[in-house]
């Protein structure tokens, strides 16, 4: 059963990867949602989601990228510090539970549903 369990999770992993190097979605739209559904807390799927994108799942994507001329710094450097400072606030407010954990997955779950009806306005529609 464990050793099933991790073969989910590293193809969960590669599916994640395919769409984050190819589309730029993975962690908050594929990866959380899986795992969550695979049993793992939702604290710690947003866990293993920062782990994840601390720097082994960016690298070679940033190099290709980089190499490709795909990134543009100065935006990407003010996006990322503005990031820094959610990602704190976020962090904090889940770490010390000011929000209930029912309210945390009713929040995700009214992302989720929004984001989809704007990209299919826009994508799917046009």
């Amino acid at each position: 059963m464990v050793i099933s369990l991790y073969i989910i999770y590293l193809l969960i992993g590669v599916l994640c990867g395919v769409f984050m190097g190819s589309i730029g979605i993975g962690a908050g739209l594929i990866t959380v949602p899986l795992l969550n559904y695979t049993g793992m807390s939702l604290r710690n799927a947003v866990g293993c989601s920062l782990l994840m994108q601390l720097l082994p799942q960016s690298l070679p994507g940033v190099v290709i990228y980089h190499k490709k001329g795909y990134i543009d710094y100065y935006p990407s450097f003010t996006v990322i510090f503005g990031s820094l400072i959610g990602i704190t606030i976020g962090a904090y407010i889940i770490a010390n539970d000011l929000i209930e954990k029912k309210y945390v997955y009713k929040i995700l779950s009214i992302i989720l549903i929004i984001f989809s009806f704007i990209y299919a306005k826009d994508h799917l529609f046009n």
